[in-house]
């Protein structure tokens, strides 16, 4: 059935819902801060948060039957204690958990701060406390399944319930998924249906009972046989994906409630406060220590820094050596790093004053630049429209604003506010995702949405970690190098400059980085919380180079930027402006410029000339209407799946199979990068969840390594999961129920590394169209991907490595999950129409007017996240658009002027 269709009917006929006494439906519950179901073809507006949510800031708090009212704190005075030193908004109150209280950490309640947090975030994560609504999607037969299951996968047995069953329903009722789906499964709604039937079924046939009438023994071993069963199907659908559905909806809704966080000693929500206290066994004055440090599945008080079980096979052979150091190289990196830090900004903001055009009060947009923005007719003929505002499409728009151009910018998302469109929350920043529908097979399929996908101004650039590092030279040509992989049609060299450029525009802040091409950073490193020092710890006791940053964060203040608060939610949207995102970092000087940035445009198909030589504009969908912005060239910035995805829905006489796609190359050599992370469990507390999430980073291993079996490498950073995260991090590990109540306890004691592993482009790992369409009627994207011999070689060896450098560093137990970053591929360029589909340049070949400008053009992927090589090369193909004339741009290659 189409996705339109199920949501038009909100949850299918089988569902029910729940009204008021005014007859009006009961707004969801649940997580909070995702976008609403529309009708087909409704163009989205700007999330908003519900009434209910901001009430509760305003008033006491209602708890369900049996749960006592909070109060506020004994001896709180309900002001902010970080960085902005000023009392909490008026109306806001403290409040605390009535009858949750972990001994372990006794007399915490992350509540009792909630005086301390925004506004947007208190809305958000105080409705969880509040009444639910009634069930809107599970039937009453559902319910009676899905209930007891549920108590099962969190073993929550004890009154008051944190209410998973309402915010999961509340969730499917506004079909608040993550869109992809797997190939072989349905979509989630309809996946929930079919597996608690098949686990009703279950029980009748074995018991001749329903599953909620059955002992709590018999229905433990019932869930326990769907997660045994593996890969094989089960009613129908692998059982595998059943119990990572299960599992993925249950933690997420529970480990993103206030109780649950007291149970793990997690700080919450810390913005606009904070945190101050970095390193390993540090606490803010507000924090408790864990009553009970020793490790509750190994029992072991080991000590942090000594040898655990197994650690004999850790050891420096076949660790690549660090680079050179002495005291010639020390004076180098001395000498540019000061060099950099204190050259003045002047420059900067000469050619992009983005940093100054932003709010020098609490405001984090100036949204008079978007109320004065030049706005154009879709008649009138602009110099150029920019399909996507993210990495590429962004610092696209605001270059050749800056060159005189009339630009439109079309971005499918809304123009965030980040004061009311963020929070410092996990859950409740699901809409900055892409998720409308997609479906992944291959035999390694890949999820999609959160970790490599974005919507809205800004694009994945407004919840990607900050992490910034460059490529190496040697990316640039692997396969004539290490005989895989592809050759670029230009070279390091051609992007030293922009590399420069773009890292004093963001800025990015870290120590000399001795790998690749050496070279300084404009901001001094920021301090190193626990995750960084068990890092640092574990590398140097194997002689691994490990250094701080490179990560676009401000270290002090840039133009109107404040300094960063390592409040650690950098992947959920920066509400202080210290993390760099195309909206704060482009969007300003873009605007300031005459551009024009469009939200909440779906851009549906690009239109070619009668000869189908030249586009002429783009078709796009804005509330609910169907449009044409003319143009005389085009740049479609999307990204890696929605780039191709828009090609291929762009087909026309001229080109059947796609727009571009003579050579069957639109869509081919996507490419993901291997991203396991593996976690180390040490005495002292770590609270990774303080500071950016990459503080540290190693590239010992990112080039070939000849004594090894595999080609190209990897690199290693330090990430920071927090709660909801963290709890798919266990249960990836088949824990759960009480097995995984246990180790989420011990949340502030884990310590977590990430590789990114380099894999290869291979041309059946491709982007296709999906007989499902979406709710514009587009046929949706099919992400096929599998890996070679050589991707599994990389990624156990990257495990491998990171499992030596915790236990090195002290763990008592490490646990590895198995993953993948970012996208790129999918429109690769290349030295001729044969081989790739845009050109050093970023042109097309096909249609010499249109540009892709975004991760899909990569031909590699390096061991780096790909942000900063994307605007890099945008930054070099805008110069050199500008250069010519524009009347080049619309006469095919080789034509007459």
């Amino acid at each position: 059935m189409a996705r339109a269709a199920r949501a038009r009917r909100r949850g299918g006929g089988r569902g029910r819902v729940r009204q008021r006494a005014d007859g009006q439906d009961r707004p969801a519950g649940g997580l909070g801060g995702h976008r609403r179901q529309r009708p087909a073809g409704h163009v989205p507006a700007r999330p908003r948060h519900r009434p209910e949510a901001r009430r509760l800031v305003d008033g006491p708090l209602q708890h369900r039957a049996g749960a006592a009212p909070v109060r506020a704190a004994p001896g709180d005075d309900g002001r902010r204690h970080g960085p902005a030193g000023r009392p909490a908004a008026p109306g806001a109150v403290t409040v605390t958990t009535p009858g949750r209280h972990n001994p372990r950490f006794t007399g915490y309640d992350v509540l009792a701060r909630a005086g301390t947090w925004d506004a947007a975030t208190s809305g958000v994560v105080l409705s969880r406390t509040a009444v639910q609504p009634g069930l809107r999607f599970f039937t009453l037969a559902e319910e009676a399944t899905a209930r007891p299951l549920f108590d099962h996968l969190l073993a929550q047995w004890d009154e008051p319930r944190v209410p998973v069953l309402q915010m999961v329903d509340a969730r499917l009722a506004e079909m608040q998924t993550d869109g992809w789906r797997f190939a072989d499964m349905p979509e989630d709604d309809e996946a929930w249906r079919r597996s608690l039937a098949g686990l009703d079924d279950d029980a009748r046939a074995l018991h001749g009972a329903p599953f909620g009438g059955l002992a709590r023994e018999r229905q433990a071993a019932l869930v326990r046989a769907v997660r045994d069963t593996g890969s094989a199907r089960w009613h129908g659908m692998p059982a595998g994906h059943v119990w990572g559905l299960w599992t993925r909806y249950t933690a997420t809704a529970f480990y993103s409630h206030p109780w649950a966080w007291n149970e793990i000693g997690f700080g919450g929500p810390a913005y606009p406060r904070g945190y101050v206290r970095l390193g390993l066994g540090l606490r803010e004055p507000w924090e408790v220590a864990d009553q009970h440090p020793v490790d509750p599945v190994t029992d072991s008080g080991q000590a942090v820094g000594s040898r655990s079980a197994g650690a004999e096979r850790v050891g420096t052979a076949g660790h690549r050596a660090a680079p050179p150091r002495g005291l010639a190289a020390a004076a180098r990196a001395a000498a540019g790093t000061l060099r950099l830090t204190t050259a003045p900004t002047g420059r900067i903001r000469d050619r992009n004053a983005s940093a100054w055009l932003l709010p020098r009060d609490d405001r984090r947009f100036d949204r008079s630049l978007i109320d004065g923005m030049r706005r154009h007719e879709d008649d009138d003929e602009v110099d150029l429209v920019v399909i996507g505002c993210g990495a590429g499409g962004a610092t696209l728009t605001q270059r050749m604003a800056r060159h005189g151009w009339s630009v439109v910018c079309l971005e499918a998302g809304p123009f965030w506010n980040p004061d009311t469109d963020w929070v410092s929350d996990e859950a409740g920043s699901h809409h900055l995702y892409w998720t409308e529908p997609r479906v992944v097979s291959g035999t390694d399929p890949v999820p999609l949405g959160a970790n490599n996908s974005g919507r809205g101004v800004g694009g994945s650039t407004t919840h990607f970690a900050g992490y910034a590092p460059r490529f190496h030279p040697s990316d640039f040509a692997t396969l004539s190098g290490d005989g895989v992989g592809a050759d670029w049609p230009l070279r390091y060299a051609d992007l030293r400059a922009s590399y420069e450029r773009l890292e004093q525009e963001l800025p990015v802040a870290g120590q000399y980085w001795p790998w690749g091409d050496p070279h300084p950073y404009p901001h001094a490193p920021h301090p190193v919380g626990g995750n960084g020092e068990v890092f640092l710890r574990g590398a140097a006791a194997l002689g691994i180079g490990a250094r701080v940053g490179p990560v676009a964060i401000t270290n002090g203040r840039f133009g109107n930027r404040p300094h960063c608060v390592y409040r650690g939610f950098c992947l959920q949207g920066c509400k202080v402006n210290a993390k760099a995102s195309t909206l704060i970092t482009h969007v300003p000087d873009a605007l300031a410029h005459g551009a024009e940035i469009r939200a909440d445009c779906m851009v549906t198909g690009i239109e070619l000339d009668a000869q189908g030589r030249l586009a002429t504009g783009v078709r796009y969908l804005r509330e609910g209407r169907e449009r044409f912005q003319r143009a005389r060239a085009v740049a479609v910035a999307g990204y890696s799946v929605e780039t191709p995805r828009l090609l291929l829905n762009s087909a026309c006489r001229r080109f059947p199979e796609g727009l571009c796609n003579d050579f069957d190359l639109v869509g081919r050599y996507v490419m993901v990068q291997g991203a396991p992370q593996t976690s180390g469990r040490f005495a002292e507390e770590v609270r990774a969840y303080k500071a950016p999430p990459p503080e540290v980073s190693s590239e010992d291993f990112y080039e070939t390594d000849p004594a090894k079996p595999y080609k190209r490498g990897f690199s290693l950073q330090t990430v920071s999961p927090l709660p909801v995260v963290w709890a798919e991090h266990v249960a990836a590990q088949g824990h759960w129920g009480e097995d995984l109540r246990t180790y989420m306890r011990d949340y502030v004691h884990w310590a977590t590394l990430g590789a990114l592993c380099e894999l290869l482009p291979l041309p059946d790992n491709r982007v296709t169209l999906s007989q499902e369409k979406d709710r514009y009627g587009l046929p949706v994207a099919h992400f096929s991907y599998s890996q070679c011999d050589n991707d599994r070689m990389l990624i156990r060896a990257a495990q491998t490595v990171m499992e030596d450098v915790l236990r090195a560093a002290g763990a008592t137990e490490v646990i590895t999950i198995n993953r993948y970053a970012h996208l790129v591929g999918g429109c690769r360029m290349a030295a001729g129409p044969g081989s790739g589909v845009v050109d050093a340049d970023l042109r097309t070949f096909a249609v010499p007017n249109l540009l892709v400008t975004d991760g899909s053009v990569l031909p590699t992927q390096g061991s780096a996240n790909p942000a900063l090589t994307i605007m890099a090369l945008v930054d070099r193909a805008a110069a050199r658009l500008a250069a010519g004339a524009r009347s080049g741009l619309r006469a095919p290659a080789g034509a007459p002027r």
